[in-house]
């Protein structure tokens, strides 16, 4: 009689304890999951924005260089540069 009383109580006891284990489980894996992904989330932006910063410095410099556009323009002004200096060369 004893014995049994005791029983139905471990087994209660086991079914709490289970059900809190897998609810805190469940949690525990979903906040990995979220976390992987806003993990994932912020090297992508980091890697997009290295590459625009680097794309921006190619055109700053490309622009910024008078005698490569001065050399390569196709007008009066850069012909006579090509024929007439030794910029160009």
């Amino acid at each position: 009689m004893k014995n049994e009383v005791l029983l139905k109580q471990l087994v209660r006891q086991v079914k709490i304890l289970n059900f809190w284990i897998t609810l805190f489980g469940s949690l525990f894996l979903v906040g990995i999951v979220i976390a992987g992904f806003l993990l994932w989330q912020v090297v992508a932006f980091i890697g997009q924005t290295n590459q625009k910063i680097e794309d921006m410095k190619t055109s700053a410099s490309d622009s910024l260089n008078v005698q490569k556009k001065t050399c390569e323009s196709d007008g009066k002004i850069g012909s006579w540069f090509r024929e007439n200096t030794e910029v160009c060369k």
